[in-house]
């Protein structure tokens, strides 16, 4: 019985480590600093994909589910 409290005790050791790991990266990520004086921190913005562009996607796009399809032949198709 002791080997499953101290089992227990380390998993919440981890996940207690995990959580606050997580909460300093996301306090840390949410603190941004200026690049300085003259920077631009405007969002990217980029520009609507062409037709070449959308074709050559949806081939490819095709193309890898084909291939999932012949993986995984007896999977039900998602609606």
């Amino acid at each position: 019985m002791d080997d499953r409290r101290s089992d227990d005790s380390l998993m919440l050791g981890i996940m207690l480590g995990a959580l606050a790991g997580a909460t300093a990266a996301a306090i840390a990520l949410r603190r941004r600093f200026s690049a300085g004086p003259g920077s631009d921190e405007r969002m990217l913005e980029l520009p609507q994909p062409d037709g070449a562009t959308l074709e050559a996607a949806r081939t490819e796009a095709a193309a890898i589910v084909a291939r999932l399809r012949n993986a995984f032949p007896h999977l039900r198709a998602i609606e």
